[in-house]
């Protein structure tokens, strides 16, 4: 009697989103890239109106003050290379998303969008007529979180997320410095450096010192009157320190896989990244 094989595709990874429609979980990261499809439509639309989406120092000190926030949204669909940067932001941002949870990631690329855009609109000159627009320019500071989190991470052809990000960003400024686009080359590093520290303050990129420090919790035994570190501080290393660390760590995955991402809690979750990262490094 012939032997039947039944082959499946292997299930979606629930995400922690905002909205669930169905089986799809309305992400930060999903929600960017839906509105800058939107802005495509805006273009076709009226162009003039979308274009006053786009960031440009002396219009945001004229007044403009809605594009410190808007202009990421903004996609012009001046080619096909467009629907690579909606791709690159959808992968790498569900990733350092996945890691930080969404109202963390939102407030990410909520300081990564105004903060640098602010500065920017204090000194951009008006001969600088260069604007920024797109998800692009938040991609590449993602992608930098995500390469100093994951740096031996493996991307196509196997090259590892280190040397991706430093191509990708060194040929962006390069880019820009050619192009004499001051304003927008001092936006890209101001959206990096924004971006380094705030996944630094949200847990991440542990190995950085930057003069950041994560708040740890303490607590006090009954004997001796001395200080326990809480669960977040640096331990021995020892094989028991790592066998208690990977049972944590296995019932973490085991809770994930019977209910998904939404079943943790948000301690749960940091504790998870932190698991994750103490047995890598050892």
């Amino acid at each position: 009697m012939p032997v039947r094989y039944q082959f499946s595709l292997p299930e979606r990874p629930q995400r922690d989103g905002w909205v669930r429609v169905g089986q799809f979980d309305l992400t930060t990261t999903a929600s960017m890239v839906f509105l800058g499809i939107a802005s495509m439509f805006l273009y076709a639309a009226d162009k003039e109106t979308a274009f006053r989406l786009a960031f440009f120092g002396p219009l945001v000190r004229d007044g403009d003050y809605w594009r410190l926030i808007s202009w990421p949204i903004f996609n012009p669909p001046n080619n096909v290379f467009v629907v690579l940067t909606f791709v690159f932001f959808w992968f790498v941002g569900h990733r350092i998303e996945d890691l930080v949870g969404k109202r963390r990631f939102a407030l990410l690329l909520a300081a990564m969008t105004v903060l640098p855009a602010a500065v920017v609109s204090l000194f951009q000159s008006t001969s600088d007529t260069a604007a920024a627009t797109g998800l692009g320019t938040l991609g590449i500071g993602l992608l930098v979180v995500y390469a100093l989190e994951h740096p031996n991470a493996m991307f196509f052809f196997g090259i590892p997320a280190w040397v991706i990000a430093a191509v990708l960003v060194g040929i962006d400024l390069l880019r820009l410095l050619g192009d004499r686009a001051y304003g927008i080359l001092l936006l890209e590093i101001g959206v990096i450096v924004v971006a380094v520290v705030g996944a630094r303050v949200f847990g991440l990129l542990g190995q950085l010192n930057l003069g950041v420090r994560r708040r740890t919790r303490a607590v006090k035994p009954a004997s001796r009157g001395s200080v326990v570190a809480g669960p977040w501080a640096a331990e021995p290393v020892g094989a028991a320190t790592r066998q208690a660390d990977q049972a944590a760590l296995d019932h973490l995955l085991d809770k994930i896989s019977s209910g998904g991402m939404d079943s943790l809690t948000r301690a749960e979750k940091e504790q998870l990244n932190e698991l994750s990262k103490r047995l890598r490094d050892r």
